[in-house]
């Protein structure tokens, strides 16, 4: 609970410190609202003697200081007045824990999301997707949850202290039993409240195994669907399902047998204590019928307390996990010097004698002594069979990566931390996996330069061959493509993404087999788009299909994390290397009957 208060001040500070003041001050008026009983009782004609008598002395003096009479309906008028602004306070008090915790929720959100965006590439490449997304969601929501009864719990302590002071001011005997007893019922449960923590980890966990699991089903369900395996899938899913609900029923069975467990061993303990209170202590009625009523709020209280510390435990897992997960990514946050220093693209990039490795020393290689040069103004393509390094090139020229051994140069000057913002501004890159929007064309586009016109986004669109279609759409820039772009065509969501990166005016393009899973139609269109670009920028293009770039400048050929071959197409054709003999044997490409 401390990491959690401590958590929870460290970000919204100023407004947990006023639903702090205004929960003093609900308890003030709730102790205020109490005594106002005693003059009431003496009206109805209630003997007010001994500790009791003091108290409503002190309220009938106060009552003369201000120059009211304590008559029944004066009485009454300021019981009245003081409910009325106890609930106001109590209306105000709930506004601010609530903007307290919503503070803290989006801090918390902030915090993580920055860590995760701030953190290298090779530590977001090694953790799964959604633990992000459930951190950032569930998790969040379940520490704002925790969050929420500790501003309740510290709320309920101040009433049931103000309950308590009253009745060791009414009672001391009978207080300190009573307070004794609630006390022995709480060692006893201490047992089950850290069972109600581990249980908490426990759904933590188990939900945070849903989400993965629901990503990873929901990604593959074409796939079921046409092998037919749709009952298979939904079987993993419920069995990860019902391991939830498990843990869940688990935990709500742990709370509710602690307050049952409270609530009659509190009101067994209070009986008791009464029938002391009259038969033993021969206390008076007033004093009675005030510990009576006290302890009425005062146990309810107690019971309440001990709940919310089991659901505040229960939340303490998640708020963990989000902490490992802050911790994981600040620990290898991406290199980025305070003073950027610009960096200008005028006559290339080259990578000399670079070394890499995923894993570092002892690991699997991607590269190993790679010179390669890309002149700027030209079209490069680096070709290779799967596992041959090529997308870690695209990493290394994006600077997501450094490399172990060698350099990365940038018009000669080596590639640093300190060049990146400058660096990543020239660049226009279009993956694989096409990232879009559940939004219209417009707004993906406007994603990657929100200051761009309409007439830069059409160029844009005219230059990556997708205006035509897009014109065609029922609402043109302003149709909606769906989630992923699902509207659309595998083609058209490859040149909507290659219009995006071109809208920047990038001075580096990296097509990172950006046409693997096209059709030959819709490859042949953006390779086009992409020769009518040739001199306007620097062009890099990644793929292991090679019948597109007969056209390039330079083709750099990797095999196992080497570089075995550079040129151009004829003259790779004419060196006769193995390796890119058998790429083009193995794509049917017909110089490769030649060099047989």
């Amino acid at each position: 609970m401390i990491s959690l208060l401590g958590s929870l001040f460290a970000s919204a500070r100023r407004r947990a410190l006023i639903a702090l003041a205004l929960t003093a001050a609900v308890g003030l008026t709730e102790g205020l609202t109490l005594l106002l009983l005693l003059p009431l009782l003496q009206i109805a004609g209630v003997r007010v003697e001994g500790s009791v008598s003091t108290v409503a002395g002190w309220l009938t003096s106060t009552f003369n200081f201000v120059g009211i009479r304590p008559t029944l309906v004066s009485v009454l008028l300021v019981y009245v007045a003081v409910a009325f602004l106890q609930a106001t306070l109590i209306r105000a008090r709930t506004m601010a824990d609530t903007l307290a915790v919503q503070d803290y929720a989006l801090a918390l959100r902030k915090r993580l999301y920055s860590a995760i965006a701030s953190a290298e590439w090779l530590v977001l490449s090694r953790l799964r997707s959604s633990d992000f997304t459930f951190a950032l969601t569930t998790a969040v929501n379940q520490v704002e949850n925790g969050a929420h009864n500790l501003l309740f719990l510290i709320a309920t302590a101040v009433v049931a202290l103000v309950y308590t002071v009253l009745a060791f001011r009414v009672s001391p005997q009978m207080s300190a039993i009573v307070l004794g007893a609630v006390a022995i019922l709480l060692v006893i449960e201490r047992a089950r409240a850290l069972l109600g923590r581990r249980s908490g980890g426990i759904v933590t966990s188990m939900t945070q195994k849903l989400y993965a699991t629901a990503a990873e089903q929901l990604g593959g369900l074409k796939t079921a669907k046409s092998h037919g395996h749709e009952a298979r899938h939904l079987s993993l899913f419920l069995d990860v399902s019902r391991q939830v609900n498990q843990a869940q029923v688990g935990l709500t069975r742990t709370f509710a047998s602690l307050r049952w467990q409270m609530t009659v061993g509190s009101v067994l303990a209070l009986a008791a204590i009464l029938y002391l209170a009259v038969s033993t202590l021969h206390l008076q009625t007033a004093a009675i019928l005030l510990l009576l009523f006290l302890f009425s709020r005062l146990v309810p209280r107690l019971v309440a307390l001990q709940q919310t510390w089991q659901e505040i435990l229960s939340a303490v897992p998640a708020l963990e996990t989000i902490e490992k997960l802050i911790e994981e990514c600040e620990r290898s946050p991406e290199r980025g010097d305070a003073h950027q220093v610009p960096i200008s693209l005028r006559s290339g990039v080259a990578l000399r004698d670079v070394s890499f490795s995923y894993r570092g020393e002892g690991h699997p290689v991607q590269l190993s002594s790679v010179d390669l040069q890309i002149h700027a103004g030209k079209t490069t393509a680096i070709v290779g069979g799967s596992g041959a390094g090529k997308s870690t090139v695209a990493d290394l020229l994006l600077g997501l990566i450094r490399p172990g051994e060698g350099s990365v140069l940038v018009d000669g000057v080596s590639l640093e931390p300190s060049h990146l913002q400058s660096w990543r501004s020239m660049i226009g890159y279009v993956p694989q996996d096409t990232f879009l929007f559940n939004d219209s064309v417009r707004f993906n586009l406007a994603w990657a330069k929100p200051e761009a016109a309409e007439s830069d986004m059409v160029e844009a669109l005219r230059q990556a061959a997708a205006l035509d279609y897009v014109t065609r759409l029922p609402e043109g820039l302003d149709t909606a493509i769906g989630e992923r772009g699902v509207r659309l065509s595998g083609g058209e969501k490859q040149r909507l993404s290659l219009a995006r990166a071109l809208l920047r005016r990038p001075r580096l393009l990296i097509l990172d087999e950006a046409t693997s899973a096209l059709d030959s139609e819709n490859e042949e269109r953006i390779y086009r788009a992409i020769q009518e670009l040739h001199g306007e920028m620097t062009i890099v293009v990644i793929t292991h299909r090679l019948s597109t770039i007969r056209d390039a400048d330079v083709i750099h050929v990797l095999d196992e994390g080497r570089l075995v071959a550079s040129g151009k197409w004829d003259e790779l054709i004419a060196a006769d290397n193995p390796r890119f003999r058998e790429l083009c044997r193995a794509q049917s490409i017909s110089g490769a009957v030649a060099m047989e």
